[in-house]
Parts: C-alpha cells; sequence; structure tokens
C-alpha cells in the first residue's frame, strides 16, 4: 500500500515537474515573442523616422519651385507632418535623451517654421528671400540627418545590436557604441543644426508690399558694409567685406563681418534705406555666465542705440550659451507685436550676434491711431470667468495683412498661463494663447 502511494507521489511531483518545465519554456519562447515584437516595432520606427526625413527633403527640394500657391501649402504642410513623424517615431525609441534631444528639438521647430510658413503662404503673403534661403539651409540639414540614420542602421544591422537590449537609457549618457543610432546628432559626423530664430505667435505679420520704415535711398555695396560695421560696432569689427547678396521684397548687400575674437557673422544690408536687415552667426556655442536678464536687458540697450527706440522682451529661448529673444517696440505704452525684432545674444559677454529684422522694417510706422474704444475694465469683463487675470496691457497684433488693436490680458487656469487678445474696438476675442515654458525658454501657441 506504501509503495502505491509513493509512486503516486512519485508519478505527481513528475507530472508537476513536466508542467513546470512545459510552462517555464512557454513563458521563455513567449518572452521571447515579445521581445522580437518590441524590436521589429523599434526597427519600424527607425524606418518610418528615416523615410519622413527623406520626404521632407523631397518637399523642401520641391519648394522654391512651386509657383501656384496651393503647391507652396501642400509642400510646406507636407513638411511639417512629415517632421512631427521623425519626432513620434524618436520619441518612442529606447535612447539616451540627452544625445537626442537636439535632434527633436530641430525637427519641432522644424515642423512650426513649415506650418508658419504654409500658413503665411496661405494668406497671400508669400515667403520671402529670407526664408527661402532657411529652407535651402533646412533641406542641407535634412540630408544630412537621412545620410546618419541610414549610416546607424547599417551599423546596427552589421552588429546585430538590439535596441531593447540594454532597457532603460533615457536617462543614460550617450553610447554611440552601443547605440549607433545616437550619432545622429554628433558635430564630429557633419551635423551642425541651424539656430532658428523663430517667435511663434505672432509670426504673420505682413511681409509683402512696400516696406513702411526703409525710406526711398538705394544704397551702394561699399556703403553697406559701412553699415554692418557700424551695426555691429566698429570696436568690435577685425574686418568687414562683401558676401552673398540676397533679392526678393527686401533686396541686400550680404556683408561677411569678422568680429576681433574670431567669430564670423553673415549680415545682411538692406539695398533700399541700408539697414540690418538679418544678421547670423557661422558658430553658435558660448560659456552662459550670464543671466537671461542681463542678457536681455544688453540686446534691449543695443537696440535701443541703433534706433529701434523703446522696445520689450517677449519670448526666448536658451541654448548652446545662445539667449534668443524676441523684442516688441513699444509706441504710446502700446505693444507692436507686428514690429517684432528677434535678437540672438552671447550669455558669456552679452553681446548680439544674431539678429531678423524684417517685421520691424516692413511694417514700422507712426500709427494713425492707438486709441480703443473700450476701457480696460470692459475689455476685462468679455475673458472667461475661469481665468484669473494677472495684467491687462494695449498691443497691436498681426491679421492675415492688416492690424488689430487689442487688450492683451494675461492669467491663468489650471496652472497654466495665458493671454487673451480681446479687440478693443468691437470686444470680440480676437486670439488666445498658451505659454509654453520648459527649461530652455518660453514660447506661446
Amino acid at each position: 500500500m506504501r509503495t502505491k502511494h509513493h509512486v503516486m507521489l512519485y508519478t505527481f511531483l513528475s507530472l508537476a515537474l513536466l508542467t513546470a518545465v512545459f510552462v517555464a519554456l512557454s513563458a521563455s519562447l513567449e518572452a521571447r515573442r515579445v521581445a522580437r515584437a518590441l524590436e521589429d516595432s523599434y526597427a519600424q520606427r527607425v524606418l518610418e523616422a528615416q523615410e519622413h526625413l527623406q520626404a521632407i527633403g523631397l518637399k523642401l527640394a520641391k519648394a522654391p519651385v512651386a509657383a501656384g500657391v496651393e503647391t507652396q501649402v501642400e509642400l510646406l504642410c507636407g513638411v511639417s507632418r512629415q517632421a512631427d513623424g521623425v519626432v513620434g517615431g524618436l520619441s518612442a525609441l529606447p535612447l539616451s535623451h540627452a544625445a537626442m534631444s537636439d535632434t527633436v528639438k530641430f525637427c519641432n521647430q522644424l515642423s512650426e517654421y513649415a506650418m508658419a510658413l504654409a500658413l503665411q503662404a496661405a494668406s497671400g503673403a508669400g515667403l520671402s528671400a529670407d526664408e527661402w534661403r532657411r529652407l535651402s539651409e533646412l533641406q542641407s540639414q535634412c540630408a544630412l540627418l537621412t545620410g546618419q540614420f541610414a549610416t546607424a542602421r547599417e551599423e546596427m544591422m552589421a552588429q546585430s545590436l538590439s535596441l531593447g537590449a540594454e532597457g532603460n537609457v533615457f536617462y543614460a549618457q550617450p553610447a554611440q557604441d552601443a547605440r549607433p543610432l545616437e550619432q545622429v546628432a554628433d558635430g564630429d559626423h557633419g551635423m551642425d543644426y541651424p539656430s532658428m530664430i523663430y517667435d511663434g505667435a505672432f509670426s504673420d505679420a505682413r511681409r509683402t508690399g512696400e516696406p513702411k520704415a526703409l525710406g526711398l535711398e538705394q544704397v551702394t555695396q561699399e556703403q553697406a558694409v559701412a553699415a554692418a560695421r557700424a551695426f555691429v560696432g566698429e570696436d568690435r569689427v577685425a574686418s568687414a567685406v562683401p558676401g552673398v547678396d540676397t533679392g526678393g521684397v527686401l533686396a541686400c548687400y550680404g556683408v561677411t563681418v569678422t568680429l576681433s575674437d574670431g567669430i564670423v557673422l553673415n549680415v545682411d544690408v538692406t539695398r533700399q534705406g541700408g539697414r540690418v536687415l538679418w544678421i547670423m552667426p557661422e558658430r553658435a556655442a558660448f560659456d552662459a555666465t550670464m543671466t537671461l536678464e542681463e542678457c536681455r536687458d544688453s540686446a534691449a540697450r543695443f537696440l535701443q542705440d541703433r534706433g529701434f527706440g523703446p522696445v520689450e522682451a517677449n519670448h526666448y529661448q536658451v541654448y548652446d550659451g545662445l539667449a534668443v529673444i524676441n523684442f516688441a517696440p513699444v509706441e504710446d505704452g502700446v505693444l507692436l507685436y507686428p514690429d517684432l525684432i528677434k535678437a540672438q545674444v552671447r550669455m558669456d559677454t552679452g553681446e548680439l550676434v544674431g539678429l531678423e529684422a524684417t517685421g520691424y522694417w516692413m511694417n514700422h510706422a507712426q500709427r494713425a491711431s492707438l486709441s480703443p474704444r473700450l476701457s480696460q475694465a470692459e475689455a476685462a469683463q468679455r475673458v472667461s470667468p475661469q481665468l484669473q487675470q494677472t495684467g491687462v496691457r494695449l498691443c497691436l497684433i498681426p491679421q492675415l495683412q492688416s492690424e488689430r488693436l487689442c487688450y492683451e490680458i494675461s492669467g491663468t487656469y489650471e496652472e497654466n498661463e495665458y493671454r487673451v487678445y480681446i479687440d478693443a474696438q468691437t470686444g470680440e476675442e480676437a486670439e488666445i494663447l498658451l505659454l509654453l515654458s520648459n527649461p530652455s525658454g518660453q514660447t506661446a501657441a
């Protein structure tokens, strides 16, 4: 009887052991299947990102030869969508944030910039020579980034590397040997993302027609070189020579300015009026030893000394030791958003090394009337009661090819900051902006 019980016990234990082994094998096979599926998903994301970049390059290449507004808008909207696709693909991959942040940031800015240009083209404003040039630069960077993706994928396949092998590496330091995709933004491999001076909010000011602030005088190339030297500051300039000229509504002489510390600035000076329209440094990487406030005050003084009058800082971005600050001129206490000036300031010296003043030269003039029909109190009553108001002031905002006098009402709702714009003549709600803050700055959307 005891022997029979032993046989039954051993049989049960054997069956249990076999079951356990079978379950373990099944679990192992399932884990491998899931891991393989996840790896396939990662590979698909990489391939999709690469295809999006290729599509962006094609669309950017086609845009300059598109004569029809509808075609331009379609291509630019496509660039914006494809750039969003790259961001979505990269964000889903197990890669170091430190290694990929510049690439993601570049694609986000490209998406916003392309959409802003699409809206500008759709309104009938057209694109300036500077904007076409910027698109050409972006096309070059996208082509280089596409090549980097292809090289990284080939290296992964050659070494049979697995993206999911290391688990969570979001906060890890870059490791290009283990994760070749992290090399795509490496300057040693040729990547040098352009610093995009782009404000987001109120970027649709009038940019066609006759400029209002340039006058009628036509300047020579020699005068343009002298104007560039004087604007940058004679004490800072080591040399200034003619550069690449540009055409368009605001045709410009190009001037290459080399500073005493070796920094090279590409400056555009308008043929009409001899005004500095654009400054872009060839290199943008400085030590951030000054505060944003110090850089803001330094840039405001610089702009006022150069004849732009009183200005007030608006949105800003900070990266690579540069403070990119948007300034709105002020007239009789009214902010003039159509006249935005965008400046790049070194955070080690506080010196201005970048400028975009198209909106200012196209739109700045003595306005006929900045008198509101509504009072501040009446405008404040037109805002949703859910907004906790923190400030009210008058401003002028662009609207298609015109301008609109509004009350800018600042406030908060559920820890978010907003600016609501109430038409100062009709009381209509003209615009709502959500302020977006992150460690690198503040923008609005």
